[in-house]
Formats: structure tokens, C-alpha cells, sequence
């Protein structure tokens, strides 16, 4: 009788622990924060600095966010923005609130541009809490083309 109280005990315990540090992880995705991925894209291309700061969370820099912004620019290049392909996305809540995360690849004609978007909730709103942008060259860059064909 006793060790059954123990184990009772003890499982009633791990429950309550595992209540202080709650996380689930589902795999899905959310159109209206896939847009809101693409348009953050869509300002960075574009030289709109202060709205890409705009969308992203407080604890953000913004002169040091605003500072790396023309580095990724000049990695991406200057060709038109494809449609993006959604790779993956999974949306957690746990006792730290809800995040979104999604991956998406823009597809140019000589680099696929993978940008990896983390978003969280701040005063009730979806913001960029954290990207990653990397580049994989698929063909010449053009202005080597450029010079081939001179």
C-alpha cells in the first residue's frame, strides 16, 4: 500500500512540474503570418528600414538591425521578388507565450534565398522577433554573365 502512495505521489509531482514549463509544438501554418513574413521581405528589398524595424519586437536594436540591413541586400541582389515557397512552419505555446516560425525560399534565377522568420506576440501583436537570411547560388551571378558575353 505504500509504494502505491508513493507512486500516486510522485506522479501527481511530475504533473504539476511539467505544468510550470508547458510547451507544445505543432506543425502548421498560419496565412495571415506568412504574409506578414513576405511583407518583411518585401520592406527589406525595398530600402524600407523603418518598416522593417517596425515590424520586429522591442527588444530589437534598431540602429544595429538598420546597420546589417544593405549586407543582405547585397547579398540577395537586385532581380525581381518571385512568390516565396513556404518550406516549413510550426506554431509553439508555452509558458513563455506563442511563436510562429516559417521558413520560405524566394527562387531567382541564378540563388534561392532561404529566409528563416520568428515571430512572437508583444502587447497583443504578431512581430518579427528573429530572421535569417541564407543564399545558395544556383547558376552565375548576372554580372558575370555580363562579362562572358562582352
Amino acid at each position: 500500500m505504500e509504494i502505491g502512495f508513493r507512486t500516486a505521489a510522485l506522479a501527481v509531482a511530475a504533473l504539476v512540474l511539467s505544468a510550470c514549463n508547458f510547451h507544445a509544438t505543432l506543425p502548421t501554418s498560419d496565412p495571415a503570418l506568412n504574409a506578414e513574413a513576405e511583407a518583411f521581405y518585401g520592406d527589406m528589398i525595398a530600402a524600407r528600414d523603418d518598416a522593417v524595424v517596425a515590424r520586429m519586437t522591442s527588444e530589437n536594436d534598431a540602429a544595429e538591425v538598420k546597420a546589417q540591413l544593405p549586407m543582405l541586400r547585397g547579398m540577395i541582389g537586385d532581380a525581381a521578388t518571385p512568390e516565396p515557397k513556404l518550406v516549413q512552419s510550426r506554431k509553439t505555446t508555452g509558458s513563455q507565450g506563442e511563436t510562429y516560425e516559417l521558413e520560405q525560399d524566394y527562387v531567382y534565377a541564378d540563388r534561392t534565398v532561404r529566409v528563416y522568420s520568428a515571430m512572437m506576440r508583444e502587447k497583443g501583436e504578431w512581430k518579427l522577433h528573429a530572421f535569417n537570411i541564407n543564399v545558395r547560388m544556383t547558376g552565375e551571378p548576372k554580372a558575370v554573365e555580363a562579362e562572358k558575353a562582352a
